[in-house]
């Protein structure tokens, strides 16, 4: 059995509850430059560092902050995980190509595509280097005071919207300097659900998508506890 696959397995006899672990408590205010201090950075860097399943269900919680003269920050509260090489649903499936080579790159490095004709998608590369699991950030909810509406990062497509995100941000890392979008901790959620992934047609029975039951920006779809 695979390491991805005996991840997947444990979800389904563990529960929501066995990931609460992997979720970093915040131990800092965000600083004013909402940069991720040496000791943050390490801690998100190994939650990253983690098998797809894990980091999905880690990143709950989570703050993205879109960096500009008003910084937007926002709490993760969905995620979908994608197992690489061996997972049908996968964008690694069909192998490397230009497009998806931040998939390999170090975890953290982010990965933006556009589907549909309409809409771009915000995925984060997890795993090790040269190891093609990614995260797909689904939903997230405002931080208070960020001015945003209560339900503008509901959905992959409405995320990205909101936050500016096109493939011009692909292939950047979320730790470095000069990207526009950094991590920060935040408050895990008090449970973790999880279901099948959403919108897919080839192994849509995995049980990979992680979401905070308890928030209103989780997307539409199954709201199963497992």
């Amino acid at each position: 059995m695979s390491k991805e696959h005996a991840s997947v397995r444990g979800a389904r006899q563990r529960g929501p509850r066995s990931y609460t672990s992997l979720v970093p408590r915040p131990r800092a205010r965000i600083a004013p430059d909402d940069r991720a201090g040496p000791a943050e950075e390490r801690r998100l860097r190994a939650l990253l560092a983690e098998p797809p399943p894990a980091a999905a269900a880690a990143l709950l919680g989570q703050v993205l902050v879109r960096q500009g003269r008003r910084p937007l920050r926002v709490r993760i509260v969905e995620t979908e995980a994608y197992l690489g090489e061996d997972d049908p649903a996968a964008h690694a499936f069909r192998g490397r190509t230009p497009r998806t080579e931040p998939i390999w790159g170090p975890p953290g490095t982010l990965y933006v595509y556009f589907v549909y004709g309409m809409h771009y998608c915000l995925n984060v590369a997890v795993d090790r280097e040269g190891v093609p699991g990614s995260v797909l950030i689904r939903a997230a909810e405002p931080i208070a005071g960020s001015g945003l509406p209560p339900l503008s990062c509901r959905g992959p497509g409405r995320l990205c919207r909101t936050l500016g995100l096109t493939t011009r941000e692909s292939g950047r890392h979320l730790f470095d300097q000069r990207s526009p979008l950094t991590l920060r901790e935040g408050p895990p959620p008090g449970r973790i659900a999880v279901s099948p992934r959403v919108g897919i047609r080839k192994a849509a029975e995995r049980p990979l998508r992680f979401f905070d039951p308890d928030s209103p920006a989780v997307s539409a779809g199954p709201r199963v506890l497992v």
